[in-house]
């Protein structure tokens, strides 16, 4: 027989339901899978996963969100700035999420700015590094799925329009993110760090600071330091530069750019992923092989009105952590349709607001003992429609006995 699959909807304040589950593969050996279940917000249960058998034992704990309840939506994380880290808890206790995980593969140690895409309020934030286009996240339309996101853009110069090639971008240690004749695109949101890694070893570089539209400073090379509310910096290489380079103060300048996607509706929000782990329940052929690893991941099913935040340990009774390819049939058993694996090993966290609790707690081991700072995640929010409706229960209802 196949291996029992349960279903669980709605928003069942404080029951905790703590179900064995006795399974038989296709294959015929007998696992043990032990799942219990709590509320922990609206449209969001907590399901704590233990497996044993036929292959390593599983510790896992997923968040499985309904996106079509009101009470609940989804969306992204960061500290701020592009170029910075935060812990998760710090940047959902700032936010206002009831729960949270890690986000997208970083420029550790330096930039700490993700390589993959960035989607907030329906605004691209970042622009993805070369071939790191796929992103998970939320539609306009309501919708959870995988697809890419890149940038299309121009700017607008005396001299007639450019393509933007970049926007927030300068990790170092990859290849210059303007080679060899590019224009990008520098907002307040980048933050403060250098600009150079952008335009390193390359030749003709010029940097202008717009302010109010117009052109307020022109150099011959990349700064640095924090962009003023309203101004932008175009940063150009080569042929990029030199045509930058012919501007001159209080020409008029204009960019305009925004999310470039092969999904049906435009993302409200969306980070970036690095390999897409089941598509319509497929396991993807050619997944590394990696040692097992503490694991964090995004997926969907029910046509992308079910989002599930999956995180897997490495520490609790003798798991070792999964392999991607065990990370996707993992998910597969969960009845995920298409997923995608986020930034793992230390970076992987989960945090929640249990029932009962005030704070935000955090719920895995990482794999440092502590929280690390990462680049961004994704955070689950009650909607002010159900804290508006949580408070006139909490009016309608009889005060305590003193």
């Amino acid at each position: 027989m196949k291996a029992r699959r349960i279903a669980f909807v709605g928003w069942l304040a404080g029951l905790v339901l703590v179900m064995p589950v006795l399974a038989v593969a296709s294959s015929g050996p007998r696992y043990q899978r032990m799942v219990t279940v709590e509320p922990v917000g609206p449209g969001t249960v907590l399901m704590r996963i233990r497996e044993a058998g036929p292959g390593r034992p599983i510790e896992a704990l997923v968040l499985r969100v309904d996106l079509a309840d009101p009470g609940v939506r989804a969306g992204l994380l960061y500290p701020g700035r592009v170029a910075g880290v935060a812990t998760v808890s710090a940047m959902a206790q700032t936010a206002g999420a009831f729960a949270a995980v890690n986000g997208d593969f970083f420029n550790i140690g330096e930039t700490g700015a993700p390589v993959g895409p960035m989607v907030a309020g329906g605004r691209l934030i970042k622009a993805p590094q070369p071939g790191r286009a796929l992103a998970a996240g939320v539609g306009e339309d309501g919708v959870g799925r995988i697809s890419t996101v890149a940038m299309s853009g121009l700017v607008n110069l005396p001299s007639g329009r450019a393509a933007l090639v970049d926007l927030n971008d300068a990790n170092p240690g990859y290849p210059p993110m303007l080679a060899p004749n590019g224009i990008g695109v520098f907002t307040p949101a980048w933050g403060t760090y250098a600009r150079s890694p952008a335009v390193r070893g390359l030749r003709s570089v010029t940097e202008v600071l717009v302010r109010s539209g117009r052109v307020a400073r022109l150099s011959d090379h990349a700064g640095s330091g924090p962009i003023a509310r309203g101004d932008f910096v175009l940063l150009g290489a080569g042929s990029g530069g030199r045509r930058l380079a012919r501007l001159r103060i209080g020409q008029s300048v204009a960019v305009r750019y925004g999310q470039q996607t092969l999904a049906p509706a435009p993302f409200r929000f969306a980070l970036g992923g690095k390999y897409r782990l089941l598509r319509a329940g497929v396991v993807q052929s050619a997944l590394p092989v990696a040692p097992g690893a503490e694991r964090t991941a995004v997926g969907f099913s029910d046509g992308g009105l079910t989002m599930w935040l999956v995180v897997t340990e490495s520490h609790e009774v003798g798991a070792s952590g999964l392999d991607l390819p065990e990370l996707a049939a993992f998910m597969r058993g969960l009845g995920v349709r298409d997923a995608v694996d986020l930034d793992d090993g230390g970076s992987t966290t989960i945090v929640s607001r249990l029932p009962g609790r005030s704070n935000l707690g955090l719920l895995n081991r990482p794999a440092d003992d502590s929280e690390r700072r990462v680049a961004n995640g994704i955070g689950l929010f009650a909607t002010s429609r159900h804290q508006r409706r949580a408070r006139s229960d909490a009016r309608s209802s009889p005060s305590p006995s003193p």
